[in-house]
């Protein structure tokens, strides 16, 4: 996802939240509320002083409003046929240990 598109889903979700409107967002930015509706629906690229006034209206840190929101995902894995012996069960052990190893280690890249 974009920073654009992750600034405007978190600063609609939280004009929803907060029960405020375009209206009442452009006159905390001291901008129209034309420009508030070409930034929120991506018509406009946000500047980074954009950004740091959406921050401060919304009481959140620059970095908090352009951090992307974790998702979390379970990972299934679906076998076709039996595990009739030991071996069979202790190589889909090392297999799942791996595939969670591989995710884990994923995610932490990413911070």
């Amino acid at each position: 996802m974009k920073t654009n598109e992750i600034v405007i889903h978190k600063v609609e979700a939280w004009l929803n939240k907060e029960d405020k409107s375009y209206q009442w967002l452009a006159e905390q930015l001291a901008v129209s509320k034309a420009l508030v509706g070409h930034l929120l629906s991506g018509e406009r690229t946000l500047q980074p002083r954009h950004i740091e006034q959406l921050a401060a209206v919304m009481g959140i840190s620059v970095k908090e409003l352009l951090a992307q929101e974790q998702q979390q995902s379970h990972l299934t894995v679906q076998i076709r046929g039996n595990m009739s012996n030991r071996c069979s069960k202790r190589k889909l052990d090392a297999l799942l240990f791996v595939i969670e190893d591989y995710v884990s280690l994923k995610e932490q890249v990413k911070e």
